[in-house]
Formats: structure tokens, sequence, C-alpha cells
């Protein structure tokens, strides 16, 4: 399976078992879930495409495919964060769910790239 497919698999459904859990705690009316629940669908929605590149066991810009998982997961992570502003504006739209859409996107995926790379050490500097 190529490791395309294999990271927006993997962040596509970690989003759907989000959702899930929203859906479970809204019915059972615990409050605390419910939160989790949200912020996860966030995180996976905003965080798409580093997600999809970690879960793909890809680096960013490493190769054609992992811009390419980048680029889908751009696309997906901004329907997705889309989608949830909508939800809670109140199933409609206002010019600041599309214009937060691209900036949660970015700014998340960015963060979740740079954590990962320092976690990795790639800023860590030669020894003279």
């Amino acid at each position: 399976m190529p490791k395309s497919v294999m990271g927006i698999g993997l962040t596509g459904l970690g989003f759907a078992g989000a959702f899930a859990l929203h859906v479970v705690a809204g019915a059972l009316d615990w409050a605390w879930l419910f939160g989790v629940a949200v912020a996860l669908i966030y995180f996976f929605a905003a965080g798409f495409p580093a997600i999809a590149l970690w879960l793909g066991g890809m680096r960013y810009r490493e190769s054609r495919e992992a811009r390419l998982t980048y680029t889908v997961g751009t696309v997906i992570g901004m329907g997705l964060t889309l989608g949830a502003l909508w939800a809670a504006n109140g199933r409609s739209f206002g010019t600041w769910t599309f214009v937060l859409t691209p900036v949660l996107v970015s700014v998340v995926s960015a963060l979740l790239l740079t954590l990962r790379a320092w976690q990795e050490g790639e800023f860590r500097r030669a020894r003279a």
C-alpha cells in the first residue's frame, strides 16, 4: 500500500473516530467527553496534512509522494475544518469561517511539522 494512501486513510480514520466519539458523548450528555471529542475533531481537521505525512511515514517535501500527500491532505483538512466551523456557527457559513479555515490548517499543520522536526533533531547545531 502506498504511503500516501496509508497516511491519508489513517488520518481519516482518526477524524472519523473523533466524530463518532462526539456523537456518543452528545447522546450520553457527557459534556467533558464531548469537549475532548470536539478538540480532537479540530486537531485532526486542521492538522490533517501534517498528520497524514507522519502516519504515512513521510517527511515534508522528501519526495513527490510526500508533496502529493501534503497537498491532498490540505484540501481534505480545509474541507473538514470548514465543516467543523460551519457546525460551530449554528449550521451556517459566515465570512469568518472562510477566512479562518486556511489560517487554522496552515498554523496547526506548520506547528505539527515543526514539533516533529524538533523531536527528530533537525534543529540541533553541528558541534564544532
